[in-house]
């Protein structure tokens, strides 16, 4: 963002974001979640009123990979309906449904903060077959492997008991690798292969 973007600290530990420009505003606010020192950096939209007693957080917005759907649910209406499961629902990624990356559904969710991250969930086709999907999120950090919550780590979870704390339900399984597009991975590949060629060339950046 360069020197447009302002940040001011106006206590309680909350920071205040100005931009320039709406549209870098948007761009920040559609492509997190964002962390900072390992932790998740949790934002809210500036309202009329708002005052730093009056800010609280209670959803993050994330991408939420499904894996295990049969191949004829990996449409949008099946991750409209398991992502209301876990959330509001802001959008099903159709455009990695109709690429090889349909792997796996990717759902963008806001994930109530007060409760655990879910890791599946069983489901059943209009035709009655079962099946159980597992979750993985992406951009994930700052989680309690205890009770699954998100804001903390298991060292500092005052809810989990010992037992809790030894059995860790929760694990690094829960993150999601890195998500390229197709396009993405083709550039990325075009860069490998013309550094081989040219070992003391400039590479220019992947964006």
């Amino acid at each position: 963002m360069g020197d447009d973007l302002k940040v001011v600290e106006v206590g309680d530990g909350l920071l205040q974001f100005k931009f320039a420009m709406e549209s870098q505003l948007n761009w920040v606010w559609n492509n997190g979640p964002w962390c900072f020192d390992n932790q998740i950096l949790a934002l809210r939209r500036w309202e009329k009123g708002m005052t730093v007693r009056t800010v609280n957080f209670t959803h993050l917005p994330m991408w939420v990979q499904v894996w295990g759907l049969p191949f004829d649910l990996t449409i949008e209406e099946a991750g409209q309906d398991i992502g209301q499961g876990l959330g509001r629902v802001i959008e099903v990624d159709c455009k990695a449904i109709k690429t090889d990356q349909a792997r796996f559904l990717r759902i963008r969710v806001e994930v109530p903060l007060d409760r655990p991250l879910r890791r599946g969930c069983p489901i059943v086709s209009p035709e009655g077959d079962e099946a159980k999907v597992a979750f993985r999120y992406e951009r994930l950090v700052g989680w309690c492997f205890a009770c699954g919550r998100i804001g903390h780590e298991m060292k500092e979870c005052e809810s989990a008991n010992d037992t809790e704390k030894s059995s860790r339900p929760y694990g690094e399984w829960l993150k999601a690798g890195t998500w390229l597009k197709p396009e993405m991975l083709r550039n990325k590949q075009r860069s490998s292969e013309r550094f081989r060629r040219e070992p003391n060339a400039e590479i220019e950046p992947v964006t």
